[in-house]
């Protein structure tokens, strides 16, 4: 099923990957993506959790670890930086003759006429395709279309602090791994994260947070149960961040301490709410739903990144499989819709433990 047009809303690591895995049986796709210039959206990816060797083909993925570091990747334990993961997989993205991305493109309705799904931007804008396919995020537009009656993932409960520093020079020798640390109603999971050259210098963390929903409601990011939007740096107020700091040195110890302090006092920090979706269908038509579109999960499961990219080994797999696209996408929800609700339901389990 060769000569057929993908149109893939959203060009964050999904979308990508989706796009570069279609591409290794010549399918080609058309990303739209509302950013331009794309901001950092995560902290830290283990790129080797995720069956991208066979997924994108040898050469595809010789030319991500290529940028990557192949002994970095293959060491399987450290992450890479989310900016890393996303740079090398755009990079190579832009690099495929299958592949086209439109940046400042955003969608904000999508539907099908007769056997044609459609995408509409903001500006009026209009793109068909035969197979459109949702990686657009925990607010999914293209859900609202596949699960009318299920639009919106839910907000888990909790906040996660998001950022990275540097690991002080005195502490290089002695970092092993990914830790945690946990408090009252709080956790501080630590990343450090693996450069090309095999390096540690900076690591990530994400400090989970069950105390500051109210904030969240205040400030309008929240409405009910759901997420709206990821709040901007200044939107917080100062004084959250003092306490922010007060609590760091009180509760968190070196050599993670001071890096956390130091990236809340620059205001290098996104204070990222939590939704959580468990999804009852993926499909409707010729419209497809991967990644956190399909199935919003916790951060603490770790297997954001692996599952997006097994949604896309299913889809190119059914695709290359069935000459009808219904029956295609129709398998695809058979075989990853009980595996994304597992998932999902595994990492509701660490949010009713921090409440």
């Amino acid at each position: 099923m060769k000569n057929i047009v993908t149109l893939i809303i959203g060009g964050s690591l999904g979308g990508l990957t989706t796009a570069l895995v279609l591409s290794r049986i010549g399918i080609s796709s058309t990303i739209l993506e509302r950013t331009t210039g794309r901001t950092q959206r995560g902290v830290a990816i283990r790129v080797a959790g995720a069956p991208l060797h066979n997924a994108v083909g040898k050469s595809t993925y010789k030319a991500i670890t290529d940028i990557l570091g192949e002994a970095a990747v293959r060491q399987g334990t450290l992450p890479h930086s989310w900016w890393d993961v996303y740079q090398a997989l755009r990079t190579v993205a832009l690099e495929d003759a299958n592949i086209q991305i439109v940046e400042g493109a955003k969608i904000v309705e999508v539907g099908q006429d007769g056997n044609r799904p459609w995408a509409m931007s903001e500006s009026g804008e209009r793109w068909v395709a035969d197979i459109l396919v949702g990686a657009d995020g925990y607010r999914s537009v293209v859900r609202r279309f596949v699960s009318a009656d299920q639009q919106h993932a839910n907000y888990a409960g909790y906040i996660a602090w998001l950022g990275q520093a540097e690991i002080p020079s005195k502490y290089k020798g002695r970092i092993r791994g990914v830790d945690f640390f946990s408090g009252n109603r709080e956790l501080l999971a630590v990343y450090p994260l693996i450069e090309k050259n095999m390096e540690l210098n900076h690591f990530g963390f994400g400090w989970f947070d069950s105390k500051h929903n109210g904030l969240m409601r205040e400030i309008g990011v929240v409405n009910k149960d759901h997420v709206l939007h990821t709040p901007r740096t200044e939107a917080i107020p100062d004084s959250i961040y003092e306490s922010l700091i007060k609590q760091a040195k009180r509760v968190w110890d070196e050599p993670w301490r001071s890096g956390v302090i130091n990236a809340i006092e620059k205001r290098k920090i996104i204070a990222t709410p939590i939704s959580e979706y468990v999804p009852n269908r993926v499909v409707r038509e010729n419209i497809v739903l991967i990644g956190d579109a399909a199935h919003a999960q916790s951060p603490m499961t770790g297997a954001g990144f692996e599952e997006a990219t097994l949604d896309a080994v299913a889809l190119t797999n059914v695709l290359e499989k069935h000459q009808d696209i219904t029956q295609a996408l129709e398998q695809y929800e058979l075989l990853r819709l009980a595996s994304m609700r597992r998932r999902v339901e595994g990492g509701q389990s660490f949010g009713r433990a921090m409440l």
